[in-house]
């Protein structure tokens, strides 16, 4: 059955009907668009989604974007992409020959092209995803990133750890060293009236570039889980995961003003109070009737190309973890995977001899925690909607790449830790597990009593849509100025007064 699409219904669906002309216009015998399906002679005729395909309970809750670049980036250009890779490819590899060089460096630069064409690859190819500022295409290149990621640690995950550590060597020559040791926390005290330097040394000692990292990394918390209570609760639990593993990874040790005054209560809630901030003002955005800025001499082309880099849409996230059983389970779960992404961290950095400073573990946290913003978002969706079954491909990556990383931690760690967990951190988890367990039972039983709903068929081509309503004044507010807001505000209540 063939579906035609006007530009009326493609508002209404919340596509872009700047796609709608190249998705007509790309039909052949082989392949015939159907509106958000087409149909591919490969023998039996099966239904698959293109790639601009995006279920309903994701585009539905996606506005139109707001601002979008000219016509031809969003063109396929996919022979354009074929001849450019060619002919790069070609140059270096005949005409920009080197002879006489270590291994090392022809291996790294086979390495780089190699990386290069796959990710060009998944820019051209790769599925579109929820979000598509400040491009698609950049989010297309992330999953290829992470692709390419989960490939290379399934090859780590295969080797012993004495080759794995000399593998890192082919990255970077400067690693599969030892790394030195360093003490944390042989001297806790906050004043040392000794010290020619300064009577508060230890603490000045701590007051480095880490707590900005501390900062941008718990405001990046904030962007992906969009929950103030939920960033606390993980700040919390993150320190006692670093008393548990203390014994085993030297990075733990931390005296006890570092652990409680720097960490939690200044650099994690300063790092969630500006991550909160950005996520009422993201919220509190202008929206707009228009898919394009209107040209004006007051709005300059930089604030458009800012723009660009700023989300479509905002909204912050409701987890209501105590509400369900389920989503207990799935919150609870949510904490767990971004706990792992930090305690994988520092026990690769452990166990593979990677330097803190080095490039590696940049790039690392980077590329995971750019995933993990669309992947959350996306978890959320499939948490909260009953008719969204099935991960997203970035979910997806997400989980299997933060596994595989700790499949790695768990082989390697047999062979290097062998002290056992302290009987205090036993019985701090056997209490942990008590309350957890305490909770699912008393959730378990709550959703027993609740009254069952009668099951609705899902259709979908009208699939059913949890959209929170706004007033049509609401929204016009925000376009309007704000002296004329406060104003007609000032208004209504002297009429309801009346």
């Amino acid at each position: 059955m063939e579906i035609r699409i006007n530009i009326f219904t493609a508002m209404k669906k919340r596509i872009n009907p700047m796609y709608l002309d190249d998705h007509f216009r790309e039909r052949s015998h082989s392949q015939v668009f159907t509106g958000k399906y087409s149909k591919v002679n490969i023998g039996i005729q099966t239904i698959i989604p293109p790639r601009h395909y995006i279920s309903p309970a994701i585009s539905a809750s996606h506005q139109l974007a707001l601002i979008d670049f000219p016509r031809i980036f969003y063109m396929s250009h996919t022979i354009t992409f074929l001849l450019i890779s060619l002919l790069i490819i070609i140059y270096f590899s005949f005409a920009h020959t080197v002879q006489d060089v270590p291994f090392i460096y022809e291996f790294q630069r086979g390495a780089v092209f190699a990386i290069g064409v796959f990710l060009l690859y998944a820019g051209v190819y790769f599925p579109d995803g929820a979000l598509n500022h400040p491009h698609p295409v950049c989010w297309r290149v992330l999953q290829g990133a992470a692709c390419f990621y989960c490939a290379f640690l399934v090859f780590v995950l295969m080797l012993d750890l004495d080759t794995a550590r000399q593998l890192m060597k082919y990255i970077d020559p400067r690693l599969g060293v030892p790394l030195p040791d360093r003490a944390y926390a042989d001297d806790c005290r906050i004043y040392t009236p000794e010290n020619p330097e300064s009577k508060f040394a230890n603490l000045a000692k701590a007051m480095d570039l880490y707590i900005v990292c501390h900062w941008f990394g718990w405001w990046s918390k904030m962007l992906i889980f969009r929950d103030a209570y939920i960033c606390i609760f993980l700040s919390v639990t993150f320190e006692w995961l670093e008393l548990s593993f203390k014994h085993w990874i030297t990075n733990f040790t931390e005296c006890w003003w570092d652990s409680l005054i720097l960490d939690v209560l200044l650099c994690n809630i300063i790092g969630i109070i500006l991550g909160h901030l950005t996520c009422k003002y993201l919220e509190l955005g202008s929206f707009r009737w228009f898919g394009k800025y209107k040209k004006s001499y007051y709005r300059s082309e930089l604030a458009k190309i800012f723009a660009l880099f700023s989300p479509n849409e905002w909204s912050n996230y409701k987890w209501q973890m105590f509400d369900s059983l389920a989503n207990f389970l799935g919150t609870l779960w949510a904490i767990s995977m971004s706990h792992i992404i930090d305690i994988n961290h520092f026990f690769l950095k452990f166990i593979l001899w990677i330097p803190v400073n080095h490039w590696v573990l940049l790039v690392r946290i980077i590329m995971v925690c750019t995933l993990a913003l669309v992947a959350i978002k996306e978890y959320y969706i499939f948490l909260h909607n009953r008719n969204y079954r099935r991960f997203s491909s970035a979910t997806w990556l997400y989980h299997f790449l933060l596994l595989l990383e700790l499949f790695i931690n768990v082989k390697f760690s047999m062979q290097l830790f062998h002290t056992p967990f302290p009987n205090h951190i036993k019985i701090g988890w056997r209490i942990i597990g008590g309350i957890v367990l305490t909770i699912v039972v008393i959730l378990f039983i709550k959703d027993i009593r609740k009254p069952g709903k009668k099951a609705q068929a899902f259709d979908a081509y009208n699939p059913p849509i949890d959209i929170e309503s706004v007033s049509y004044t609401h929204l016009r507010a925000h376009e309007t100025p704000e002296h004329l807001v406060c104003r007609l505000l000032l208004e209504k209540k002297k009429k309801k007064k009346k």
